[in-house]
């Protein structure tokens, strides 16, 4: 069997991570506020985003707008983004992600209707649908294509509105 040996000082310096991170959670009094900077910084976002999951539901509400700009382009922590989200009740997302996603959408491009409908395909088909539908009747083509691509590959029919 494999065994691995630790040195003293990496042993201290994990425990050190370890008492930090729950100090920073227990006893910052502005963490929302360090954290929605953070989340702006790529080399601070997975941080950032993995502490998240540690925040009580009203606190990671209070990120809701910072996490769906997040999930609306693609990028190498777009997975953690849409986990965080994710981890927010069912119904409150319905209710809440059109509105934010709308300001993302009335200026998007072909990729934010894609990272939109990726994300709202684990949150509601109803909610999908209709981004799917409206992605079709869109001015610009390469939009029309991801309505498209999300309509053939989840066999939806928008004329008629069932798959």
């Amino acid at each position: 069997m494999f065994e691995t040996q630790f040195t003293q000082p990496n042993v201290e310096l994990w425990q050190q991570l370890l008492s930090h991170r729950q100090k920073f959670l227990t006893q910052s009094g502005d963490r929302l506020s360090i954290l929605k900077e953070a989340l702006h910084n790529p080399s601070e976002r997975v941080t950032a985003l993995q502490l998240c999951l540690y925040l009580t539901e009203a606190e990671r509400q209070t990120l809701f707008d910072e996490l769906v700009r997040l999930a609306s382009v693609g990028h190498s922590d777009i997975e953690l983004v849409r986990q965080t989200i994710l981890s927010l009740p069912h119904s409150w997302l319905s209710t809440h992600i059109e509105a934010v996603a709308e300001s993302l959408l009335e200026e998007g491009t072909d990729e934010e209707y894609r990272r939109l409908l990726e994300l709202y395909i684990n949150i509601d088909n109803h909610l999908a649908k209709r981004l799917i539908k409206r992605a079709l009747q869109h001015q610009d083509p390469e939009i029309q294509e991801v309505g498209e691509d999300f309509e053939k590959h989840y066999n939806f029919n928008a004329q008629d509105g069932k798959y």
